[in-house]
């Protein structure tokens, strides 16, 4: 990829990064996870499914479909179990928990994708993973459960990354956007019947999340993936729990100290320093296939 197009991405990626660490200002309240996130997935396959059927129409195989379901109740898990976390402990020691998910994926882009990553791109990874640890420091309010439920969020994330990066060279990250949300509605139909019903004055708020914060925002999340390597998108994607650190000092009176702030700009060089590796590609038959 020329070099301004791979600038342009990574502009359009940290753009993203820090636009979803808003989230936690618009989830907070009284709706369940499992409904959020219905509603979630359900509106924005809604905006997806006419914009795909109006631009791409591409073909999908039946083990496309099949890929594209598993991304899908991957996607479907990782969002349930992390707002469970929310729930069950603080916003800061879900947050350090779910994203040790890019590190496993970063781990695993070698034998599965065929991605060798070099020195630039470990320390940048390193660095972010301080950096964010550093920004959400957790401490006071950890439990058993919402730590366990964090935990496996990041794992779900982590395998999210690696299922989705191999499928979304093939099919195109506006095809696989969709499909994933339309799949996720599916399974989550009954709750998103519930959540309609039930908190009809939540509406806004359902909107938002669903056609910015989830359509719109997946088919950027995807087609940079499918231009970028797995390690530069997970650190890049670091912005998001360090900038809803940021947000909740601007938005919700919840300032940074000194310290938090050394952690913001670590996780910003880290994804800097990842971003200039250019990683090498394993012969042909190297990595093993998903």
């Amino acid at each position: 990829m020329p070099g301004r197009a791979r600038l342009l991405w990574l502009a359009a990626l940290v753009g993203l990064g820090v636009s979803l660490g808003l989230l936690p200002v618009f989830v907070r309240g009284e709706v369940p996870a499992v409904e959020l996130v219905a509603m979630r997935v359900t509106l924005g396959a809604a905006v997806l499914v006419p914009a795909l059927w109006l631009t791409e129409r591409p073909r999908v195989s039946r083990g496309e479909f099949a890929g594209i379901a598993v991304v899908a109740a991957l996607l479907t898990l990782h969002w349930i179990t992390f707002f469970l976390a929310v729930q069950l402990t603080t916003v800061a020691v879900a947050l350090a928990a779910v994203y040790l998910g890019p590190v496993l994926a970063a781990v695993a882009a070698g034998p599965f994708l065929g991605e060798r990553a070099g020195i630039r791109a470990h320390l940048g990874l390193g660095l972010a993973l301080v950096g964010t640890l550093v920004v959400v420091r957790p401490g006071a309010g950890v439990t058993a459960p919402g730590l366990a439920a964090g935990v496996a969020s990041g794992i779900l994330f982590g395998a999210f990354m690696i299922v989705g990066k191999r499928l979304v060279a093939r099919i195109g990250g506006l095809t696989l956007a969709a499909w994933e949300l339309v799949f996720a509605a599916a399974f989550l139909a009954p709750f998103t019947v519930r959540a309609a019903g039930r908190w009809a004055v939540e509406w806004p708020r359902f909107l938002l999340l669903g056609v910015v914060f989830t359509g719109l925002a997946g088919v950027l999340y995807w087609s940079a993936m499918r231009r970028l390597p797995v390690t530069t998108v997970g650190v890049v994607m670091y912005l998001e729990p360090t900038s809803a650190v940021v947000w909740s000092a601007v938005l919700l009176d919840e300032p940074l100290d000194l310290l938090g702030w050394l952690g913001v700009f670590a996780v910003v060089g880290g994804g800097i320093l990842a971003s200039l590796e250019v990683p090498e590609e394993v012969p042909a038959g190297g990595p093993a296939a998903l």
